[in-house]
């Protein structure tokens, strides 16, 4: 009922997903709509959402989406706000977020005194293979850098978007009172 007349081609999906026809802001504006909707609690929806935002910093995106709803699920988070915040990891942040995560493994294996491979200055599909076969070199510390600025990132955001989500409901209930208010004052004006 509600699909398409002509479906998408898979080129065009990943074109969507990449930079939405509809504008950058407009689709932005959609998903706050979306999560202003969302029956829970303020603390359960920034939690969500700090937790999503958190996974990104990890180095593998085929487990974002899995382990946002795991890590939501244990901490009693909103599991829709948290896959919405992994929407934070996209093609336009997600090497800025690995570089970062990659920085602070480095230091935290320099800390510890372990060795660490140096990323090559062209990462090439062929580095990435050797990487994965030897997971001690550069995806271990990557992963480590990761986790360590995802659990920074969730303690710094949780505040933010709590902030931000009681804000908006309560822009949303003034805004219904208004326009409740201002339809009893047609239909006393109609009446009288």
């Amino acid at each position: 009922m509600f699909k398409r007349r002509v479906p998408l081609t898979r080129l065009q999906k990943l074109r969507e997903w990449v930079w939405p026809s509809m504008g950058l802001v407009r689709a932005g504006r959609y998903t706050m709509h979306r999560l202003m909707r969302i029956k829970d609690t303020t603390h359960k929806i920034a939690l969500g959402l700090a937790m999503g935002l958190a996974i990104s910093f990890t180095p593998v995106p085929g487990t974002h989406i899995a382990q946002a709803i795991f890590f939501t699920w244990v901490l009693r988070g909103n599991v829709i706000a948290a896959l919405i915040g992994t929407l934070a990891g996209n093609p336009l942040t997600l090497p800025f977020m690995w570089l970062a995560a990659y920085k602070v493994g480095a230091l935290f294996y320099a800390l510890l005194g372990l060795p660490i491979d140096e990323m090559p200055a062209h990462f090439t599909m062929h580095n990435l293979t050797e990487e994965l076969m030897k997971p001690w070199g550069l995806f271990m510390p990557w992963l480590i850098g990761g986790y360590i600025l995802g659990v920074i990132s969730l303690f710094l955001s949780y505040g933010g978007f709590y902030w931000l989500i009681r804000k908006a409901r309560q822009q949303r209930i003034l805004w219904k009172q208004l326009r409740v208010h201002q339809m009893s004052l047609d239909i006393t004006e109609k009446h009288s």
